[in-house]
């Protein structure tokens, strides 16, 4: 009788560990779908020439700050890789400016069709009961990759350097 209880708590208590980690991985997917559904839906269109847009959303897991995503699959070969993202209110004022950056490494790999994802660092929590509107604009890319040609761009940019060390070292 005893080795039936002893089963019977056991299992109860496995039921109830499942239940917990089911119920707390839907609520954070929930939430998650409810801070996104909280933000005006972004204005894509200056990536559209480039991707098409599968995908976004938003994650404040931690609270705080958050982190904007972008999923999207390329429509050509040549991509810019970085975007200006702008957060305002209802007067125009800006509430967060950041980038958004497909990774290099993952783009030159990447096939026209295939999933990408971009991410940005988001506005800071509280302040999404005021952001009124987004903007998404193609940025001048701060590092040499800005429109990459996955086959040529990284060893026609390990040359230049070369180039440039060996210049500098026969002027010497």
């Amino acid at each position: 009788m005893k080795k039936q209880i002893n089963k019977l708590l056991q299992s109860l208590l496995l039921l109830t560990i499942t239940t917990v980690i089911t119920l707390g991985a839907t609520s954070s997917a929930l939430a998650q779908k409810s801070v996104t559904a909280k933000f005006p839906k972004p204005d894509f269109s200056a990536m559209e020439e480039y991707y098409e847009i599968v995908d976004y959303e938003y994650d404040y897991a931690s609270g705080g700050i958050g982190k904007f995503y972008v999923t999207a699959k390329k429509k050509q070969q040549k991509v810019p890789t970085w975007f200006d993202v702008t957060w305002k209110d209802a007067q125009g004022v800006k509430l967060g400016y950041f980038n958004l950056f497909f990774e290099y490494y993952y783009m030159k790999d990447a096939k026209i069709g295939e999933p990408v994802r971009g991410s940005a660092t988001a506005p800071e929590y509280k302040l999404i009961p005021k952001i009124k509107s987004m903007t998404i604009v193609e940025s001048e890319d701060p590092h040499w990759l800005g429109k990459i040609d996955a086959d040529n761009i990284f060893f026609d940019s390990l040359s230049d350097i070369n180039r440039h060390s060996e210049t500098t070292q026969s002027e010497r």
